[in-house]
């Protein structure tokens, strides 16, 4: 058996597996530290092992259970100095515990006695990062042909490669492959930087799947990113139920093949991937489609989605030169539309065009029960709202607002309010934006005569016939930033002043942190103690509002707040 020396420098052996658990706790880190779940883990060994250690110690001191132990109940965090903690456990366990430290440190624990010497190799996890090595490229792929070879474990469930790649690694990495593949590995993922996809960016040629992979019976979650996904016939992946392409090659016929031979796909998420121009999947029930870039595309095009089973759907990020169409999706019960269509500086704006696109959208979405949307989206929902154009009518009972909340974003809220008359809560999510107007021209905005503050007042009567179920209003991600916006001041007050069964108001700072929650009762409270509440929510959401903006005093505010 080749020398464990050969993958790692050599460290002293402890003598003693006694102090195994304290080795593990000390190797070097140069990632993060030990998770959770690994706490978890020692903390269930510790429990055990008291368990075993009180029982132990009370028969052998008192056979039959007549007089009472001595024993302490409960011994020291690591127990008593001549009883070993770990060594009574199983093999299985152990390597669960290896799994969770960087592959080199766990390759070291061979040095700490005869058991130990072999344990590493039959880990579960094999996961290769650059984090865990300084050397060049030409070494690491060294070490991961060494390591491999000295591994003797049956199965692999999880097989992780991240490094940088270069052309050089082509044949390694598929040999890497097919060793996991030949280990039945459950969960492959193979992140790759340095092969970008589009001139003048690409450092090198991206890495493209083996043929071999495209036929494989134990898969069941497969994540890839800076890879050429292009099987050259039927896929066969039968296991396979979680899918993630980043930054990845793709065509329409490559993800027909992928989603054909996947009958139990449960989960697809593509990450700025272009080329499909239609998603079709019977077994499907999350789609993720987070931002699409095509420099080379001079026409639009559309994206067709056909899952009949599909309960989640979001497009996110920046889309270039295309639009969603979505011909099955009854199922639907959750949707996100904070997508940004992006376009050229020299072309010019279509108002028209991007309105027919979120319409149809929102017509093939009004069955919904959550609907989250970002601020493009809402923008064009304004200029509906200026021209007087009504959203399609929804069963939606939760609204999600992806929004810092600017002037422009209040009539497209108010749109939608006006589409929602279920809505039961209000999520608004505080997202802070460089650039609140995105790619619509400055004087495609000038062209329209729009005061948010003279909007919102002039509202007010509309829409006291659509805040009757509005039960729950919850503001998330507030930050000092947020705190002196005018118009979040003037939209709460708003709602607070329209709502008729509000029961619960919460808002949480930047991070997830509680700030404050407020409980209501509707029309059986107190008129007081409920215009008192909604004045605190007001007056916490203006600590910056009364400096900057022009309300010179206490009482100017308080009127403000009428």
């Amino acid at each position: 058996m080749e020398d464990p020396k050969s993958l790692v420098s050599s460290e002293k052996s402890t003598g003693s597996s006694s102090s195994v658990l304290g080795t593990i706790q000390g190797l070097p880190y140069r990632t993060t530290q030990i998770t959770d779940s690994f706490n978890s883990v020692l903390a269930m060994i510790q429990g055990l092992h008291n368990h075993h250690h009180d029982h132990h110690r009370s028969n052998r001191t008192n056979p039959s259970s007549q007089f009472p132990s001595k024993q302490p109940k409960y011994w020291p965090i690591f127990g008593p100095p001549d009883e070993d903690l770990i060594s009574s456990l199983p093999d299985s366990l152990l390597q669960e515990i290896l799994c969770f430290l960087p592959i080199e440190d766990a390759i070291k624990t061979s040095f700490l006695s005869r058991r130990w010497r072999s344990l590493w190799t039959q880990m579960p996890t094999l996961s290769f990062t650059r984090e865990c090595f300084a050397s060049k490229h030409a070494k690491r792929a060294a070490f991961v042909n060494k390591t491999l070879a000295r591994f003797i474990g049956p199965k692999i469930k999880n097989f992780l490669i991240n490094f940088k790649f270069d052309e050089f690694m082509d044949a390694p990495l598929d040999e890497w492959v097919l060793f996991a593949t030949s280990h039945h590995v459950e969960k492959l993922s193979l992140l790759l930087d340095g092969g970008f996809l589009y001139a003048p960016f690409a450092e090198c040629k991206p890495y493209s799947l083996p043929q071999f992979l495209y036929v494989n019976f134990s898969l069941n979650e497969l994540i890839l990113r800076q890879c050429v996904v292009s099987p050259t016939s039927q896929v066969s992946w039968p296991s396979l139920k979680v899918l993630s392409i980043n930054y990845s090659r793709l065509d329409t016929e490559a993800i027909e093949y992928v989603l054909s031979g996947s009958p139990n796909l449960q989960k697809l998420k593509l990450h700025n991937c272009g080329g499909v121009n239609r998603i079709s999947s019977m077994s499907l029930e999350v789609l993720v489609v987070d931002a699409i870039y095509e420099p080379h595309e001079k026409n639009e095009l559309v994206t067709q989605i056909s899952c009949p089973n599909l309960q989640s759907l979001s497009l996110s990020g920046y889309m270039y030169r295309r639009t969603f169409r979505l011909m099955h999706a009854s199922s639907l019960t959750k949707a996100n539309l904070s997508f940004v269509m992006t376009i050229d500086k020299k072309d010019k704006y279509d108002c028209t065009k991007h309105r027919s696109i979120l319409r149809d959208l929102l017509e093939k979405l009004c069955h919904v029960e959550e609907l989250t949307v970002g601020t493009w989206c809402l923008q064009v929902l304004s200029i509906w709202e200026i021209k007087g154009i009504s959203s399609p009518l929804s069963k939606r009972h939760c609204l999600v607002l992806e929004t810092e909340i600017c002037e422009w974003d209040i009539p497209g809220i108010v749109n939608l309010l006006h589409s929602s008359p279920y809505l039961k809560k209000l999520v608004i999510n505080l997202n802070y934006c460089d650039n609140s107007k995105f790619e619509f021209d400055q004087t495609f905005f000038d062209s329209y005569e729009f005061d948010g503050v003279e909007f919102l007042a002039s509202t007010n009567w509309i829409f006291k016939c659509f805040l009757q179920s509005l039960e729950d209003i919850v503001l998330t991600g507030l930050q000092s930033s947020s705190w002196g916006s005018e118009f979040l001041v003037r939209f709460m007050r708003f709602l607070l002043n329209n709502t008729k069964v509000l029961k619960k108001v919460t808002i949480y700072e930047q991070g997830g942190t509680l700030l404050e929650s407020w409980q209501f009762s509707g029309p059986n409270m107190n008129p007081e103690l409920e215009s008192a509440k909604r004045n605190q929510i007001l007056l916490i959401l203006s600590s910056g509002f009364l400096l900057n903006a022009n309300i010179p005093d206490l009482n100017s505010f308080k009127d403000f707040l009428l």
